[in-house]
């Protein structure tokens, strides 16, 4: 019974596995409930600021959820409706392997979505400022990504034409196998191609202010 805890700042509950009605906490400022794999219901929680609720493997429905400055969902397999989250400032959606449309999430600052291998469209997610698709496979297109400021394709294999991201300030490229052009990332600030094996020619990437070159 965490009933008690509603005025507390910063509350870590995680791996409290006996919690499981949070209802009373939605004036926590901070509130960790990693692991907390009874909760269900967190439609109570949309006021709070920074909210972890990492491998909540019973939580689905996220729509109360929109106005919470930092939210943490990686391993919330059941979560699939992410549609409310669009205002949310810092997204977490690694490994959340239900979701597949994120096109609600254009306005979000920072977006993890790490290993969802049901991503395929990211057309709308072109003035997120940070943005990591490490291990997306799914994602082929992206044309409409020259405008992020800080961008993970690593392990994107269906990545091949990287021409439209030349004004990305810093972008991973890392075991891309697909990437064989990589002349039109000259003005990149910093560039890792990391086991890009595909890569040959790096004649244009002079200006490139940290690099992480093809190993050979």
């Amino acid at each position: 019974d965490v009933s008690a805890l509603g005025s507390v700042h910063t509350l870590d509950l995680s791996w409290c596995f006996g919690v499981v009605d949070v209802s009373a906490l939605g004036s926590v400022h901070t509130l960790y409930l990693s692991m907390c794999f009874g909760v269900v219901d967190v439609s109570a929680l949309g006021s709070v600021h920074t909210l972890n609720l990492r491998e909540c493997s019973g939580v689905v429905d996220v729509s109360a959820l929109g106005s919470v400055h930092t939210l943490d969902l990686r391993g919330c397999r059941g979560v699939v409706d992410v549609s409310a989250l669009g205002s949310v400032h810092t997204l977490n959606l690694s490994w959340c392997s239900g979701v597949v449309d994120v096109s609600a999430l254009g306005s979000v600052h920072t977006l993890y979505l790490r290993e969802c291998s049901g991503v395929e469209d990211v057309s709308a997610l072109g003035s997120v400022h940070t943005l990591d698709l490490c291990g997306c496979s799914g994602v082929e297109d992206v044309s409409a990504l020259g405008s992020v400021h800080t961008l993970n394709l690593s392990w994107c294999s269906g990545v091949v034409d990287v021409s439209a991201l030349g004004s990305v300030h810093t972008l991973y490229l890392r075991e891309c196998s697909g990437v064989e052009d990589v002349s039109a990332l000259g003005s990149v600030h910093t560039l890792d191609l990391s086991g890009c094996s595909g890569v040959v020619d790096v004649s244009a990437l002079g200006s490139v202010h940290s690099q992480h070159l093809p190993n050979r």
